[in-house]
């Protein structure tokens, strides 16, 4: 594929991405009781604990509604715990507890267990090495920058 063709590099990614997506997911499923809403909730708040609802809807693209529905139910099962802000009384940030850290855990290994098996299977190790180069760019590229900010 010719990398100066940049739409058709797009769409190859956007390919990639979703199968791989939708891959870990089935490998997923029926392994853990976790919803996957959940899931992007717990990986959420172990990388950035002490977000609000508002703002885990945003990050995940989410309605404000179906967030809340889904720490809802996350607290009930005590996943999920809500403390004050310690800087604004009116903010409520949301932290794991040691039953979503297990949760997260869980989910990690059974995505894990699939994925290091394949890599191992269907990669050299020169590969995998590029792969990891790759994984650098495809971050710069989606991790949220001011335009303008092109990685400077």
């Amino acid at each position: 594929m010719p990398t100066d063709d940049t739409a058709a590099l797009s769409e190859a990614i956007r390919g990639v991405v979703w199968d791989a997506t939708r891959r870990l997911r089935q490998e997923s499923e029926g392994v853990t009781d976790v919803p996957l809403a959940q899931q992007a909730v717990l990986r959420r708040l172990d990388s950035a604990p002490g977000l609000t609802s508002a703002e885990l809807a945003r990050a995940e693209f989410v309605r404000p509604q179906s967030m809340n529905a889904t720490v809802a139910a996350m607290r009930r099962q005590g996943l999920l715990e809500s403390r004050v802000g310690q800087e604004d009384a009116r903010r409520r940030e949301l932290r794991l507890t040691t039953e979503g850290r297990a949760a997260l855990g869980q989910v990690r290994a059974t995505r894990a267990d699939w994925l290091q098996v394949r890599l191992e299977e269907t990669l050299t190790a020169t590969e995998r090495a590029a792969l990891g180069e790759a994984i650098v760019l495809l971050r710069r590229v989606v991790d949220d920058a001011p335009s303008g900010d092109q990685g400077t």
